[in-house]
């Protein structure tokens, strides 16, 4: 938008015309009279002007913005003149003058105005528009496309721009103006113009303005578009994007989006090329082996360029049969070349997925061919933790001892105490699971079963005395023979029990139980509390038939006495 002349300047009139040639009478010099005259000489701070007649006149050299050349001619306006006869002059006063007159009519005109950025202040600028010192705030500067990066704001310091005037203030001649404004009236008559000569899939030719950590600004007749690197190249990163577009480099872009009323201009450089995912399906297959670079790794995998824009996922699930993998770096580094194997392609969500593990000998082919359950194997300590031990059974196969299947003890003993790494021990195998990828292993199936012994010590139906071990929710533990513990359940006690165990038992307490069963298996050993008495009938029924049955086969019953005297006759 050219900046429009406010109309009292478009004059052939001269100034002489206007306030009249040198030579001024005493009665024509007084305050307010606006005279001009020679520049003679420099004395100190002032500079001394002819006005003809034999007057001179006296102007503080700091009114010039340069330094004032011998012989010039001077316009000014008299301040005031002394009693000596010595005319005090002000060329800044002159200038302001003028300069308000011109600032007010394009105020009223709303017609942009050009200043000189003069000064940096807190909130912003000092602007100097014709003589004034006019505010241009932060907020209104606009934007620069001459700054890069690395500038600061106060670079615009003696810059020329154009301002549209915000506000005017008659006292102090003076007022805030707006680059962004301007801009924002200019750009509104650029967008109709751009409108009018493009259309959303166009090719056109721009110029690069700007880098951001996002992409590129773009100029395209006149407007500012934007780049986005997602759509610089089909490759899913582009941060070297900066090199491959220098500034003020012309390069030819396609038009995705027009959008006039939130000004957004959103350009495209790859849709200038073709889709290689277009194709993807005629260049590969599931199943082949391709060849890439690692072009980025995370925690969950690593992506590998296969090339013309394709990327494919190498999960870390993806890259051993047997190794836990918390970071894909821990297998591939960043510009690695590796062989994988596609697993799969989904051409909708552009997704490629590459296996690593698939290239290799699946171990687990191995104890699905040599091992089975209830084998016995020799296998060496690889590393001990306080839940189980863990034994190499094949190279990177491990087998689990968890600490209940170290032995026979209640309470399970702390691995740590029984096995030390690199030792080697012999253990059962409990559990082959190929779909977790675990195997279970244990040393105390290797090792007699006490429990078997113990429930052929005590069968259902005994009665035993313990010790009250601890109270739960669900009953109470009670512990015999000094090392078993059993478990009361409230169904297993009388109502009276059951209603109140918590209070009617307590920790400590000697109790007698019946056994319910023992599993040696498990290791678990129901009592009952409820059953003690009907017990104890049936026990001493079983003594007085018991007794009865002794004393019959030696023949000491009631009727022995009759028998003997029968047998003496």
């Amino acid at each position: 938008m050219a900046v429009s002349s406010v109309s009292f300047q478009d004059t052939n009139v001269t100034m002489e015309e206007v306030f009249g040639k040198g030579d001024y009478s005493v009665a024509e010099i007084k305050k307010g009279a606006i005279v001009s005259g020679k520049l003679v000489s420099i004395q100190g701070d002032s500079v001394i002007i002819d006005l003809g007649s034999k007057s001179e006149g006296r102007i503080e050299i700091s009114e010039f913005d340069e330094k004032p050349e011998i012989h010039s001619n001077v316009e000014a306006i008299v301040r005031h003149v002394d009693n000596e006869g010595v005319v005090f002059l002000s060329k800044r006063d002159l200038e302001t003058k003028r300069g308000w007159e011109i600032v007010k009519e394009a105020f009223e005109k709303q017609v942009p105005v050009s200043g000189v950025v003069r000064n940096a202040r807190e909130k912003g600028y000092d602007v100097n528009v014709e003589g004034l010192m006019m505010f241009l705030p932060h907020s209104q500067v606009g934007n620069l496309n001459s700054m890069r990066k690395g500038k600061r704001p106060g670079d615009i310091l003696g810059q020329t721009f154009t301002f549209k005037i915000l506000e005017l203030n008659h006292r102090r001649k003076g007022g805030v103006i707006s680059r962004k404004e301007f801009q924002d009236i200019q750009n509104s008559q650029q967008w109709e113009e751009l409108q009018k000569s493009i259309r959303i899939g166009d090719i056109v030719t721009g110029k690069v303005t700007k880098h951001t950590k996002t992409g590129a600004a773009v100029l395209v007749h006149g407007i500012e578009g934007f780049l986005h690197k997602s759509n610089i190249s089909w490759d899913r990163k582009n941060d070297d994007f900066k090199d491959k577009l220098p500034l003020d480099s012309e390069i030819q872009v396609r038009i995705l989006e027009i959008d006039p009323d939130n000004h957004r201009l959103s350009l495209g450089l790859k849709q200038l090329l073709e889709d290689p995912w277009e194709t993807v399906l005629q260049k590969y297959n599931v199943g082949d082996v391709v060849k890439g670079r690692v072009s980025f790794v995370a925690n969950y995998g690593a992506f590998v360029d296969l090339g013309n824009g394709l990327e494919g996922l190498l999960h870390v699930s993806e890259m051993s049969w047997t190794r836990k993998i918390s970071h894909a770096q821990e297998v591939v580094k960043i510009d690695q070349e590796i062989e994988t194997k596609i697993l799969g392609i989904n051409v909708a969500d552009k997704r490629i997925s590459l296996g690593l593990r698939q290239l290799l000998v699946n171990p687990w082919d191995k104890v699905r061919e040599e091992l089975q359950v209830g084998m016995v194997i020799k296998g060496k300590i690889k590393d001990v933790t306080n839940f189980g031990a863990f034994v190499t059974i094949f190279d990177d196969i491990d087998g689990l001892i968890r600490k209940e299947d170290i032995n026979w003890d209640e309470p399970s003993p702390d691995p740590r105490k029984v096995f030390k790494v690199g030792e080697e021990v012999d253990c059962k195998i409990t559990e082959i699971n190929l779909e977790d990828q675990k195997i279970g292993c244990s040393t105390r199936h290797l090792l007699p079963n006490p429990y078997k012994a113990l429930r052929d010590k005590y069968p259902r139906g005994t009665i035993l005395k313990g010790v009250v071990t601890s109270i739960v929710d669900f009953g109470i533990f009670v512990r015999f023979d000094d090392k078993y513990e059993g478990l009361v359940h409230l169904s297993a006690m009388s109502k009276e029990e059951s209603a109140g165990h918590k209070k009617h038992f307590n920790k400590g307490d000697e109790i007698q139980v019946v056994v319910k069963s023992i599993e040696p298996e498990t290791r678990r050993i129901s009592l009952s509390t409820r059953d003690v008495g009907y017990a104890m009938e049936k026990m001493e029924m079983q003594q007085y038939m018991d007794r009865d049955r002794v004393v019959a086969d030696t023949g000491h019953s009631p009727f022995a006495s009759l028998k003997n005297l029968k047998a003496k006759k």
